[in-house]
């Protein structure tokens, strides 16, 4: 039963990851084509082999997959609430710069989309403890943190750079800055 339900919200975070690359996020001309593919490659390994060990394992703990739920659950969760805040994004490694988000889960983390797909991806790593999950999930976090770096450089060159950095002060990449976070929202 926890088993079915854990694979469920799968199914839902992948659809949701699915919607969100073809139709949400803006693929630019910016993007490297092979960044770009070496990504979604990534992501279909992570994505097939999940499913295929949710219809084959059966040696699962429920402690691990209680975890596993849970971090599916807040990936599920930070993805949507990024959604409705954000309301449209380039792909990772574009050279637009849009407007900067900062409310909603952008004022936890400055990249929540990343944070969200990196706790689905180590929910499956660590349920189903595969070296291949293990490779893709390394893979995935190095572009995640190449894709992040690279936004917010091309962010701090921008008009918008004076703004970006006291953003970056306050708010962790992938982490929340609970100490500064509890500063700012406790002013009247």
């Amino acid at each position: 039963m926890l088993s079915s339900f854990a694979f469920f919200v799968y199914l839902l975070i992948v659809l949701s990851l699915l919607w969100g690359r073809l139709w949400f996020f803006k693929v630019n001309a910016g993007t490297p084509r092979l960044a770009a593919l070496m990504y979604d490659l990534a992501v279909a390994v992570q994505m097939i082999l999940t499913a295929y060990f949710f219809f084959n394992v059966t040696d699962i703990t429920k402690p691990a997959l209680g975890i596993c739920l849970l971090l599916y659950l807040f990936s599920l969760v930070l993805f949507w609430w990024a959604i409705l805040t954000a309301k449209s994004l380039d792909f990772a490694f574009s050279n637009h710069v849009g407007s900067i988000v900062t409310t909603g889960p952008f004022g936890l983390f400055r990249h929540p989309f990343y944070v969200s797909y990196i706790l689905a991806w180590t929910g499956s790593t660590l349920l189903f403890n595969s070296p291949l999950l293990w490779i893709t999930l390394i893979y995935l976090i190095a572009f995640y943190t190449l894709s992040a770096r690279k936004e917010e450089s091309l962010i701090l060159k921008s008009t918008q750079a004076e703004q970006y950095q006291h953003y970056q002060q306050h708010v962790g990449m992938f982490l929340p800055r609970i100490k500064k976070w509890k500063q700012s929202n406790s002013r009247p």
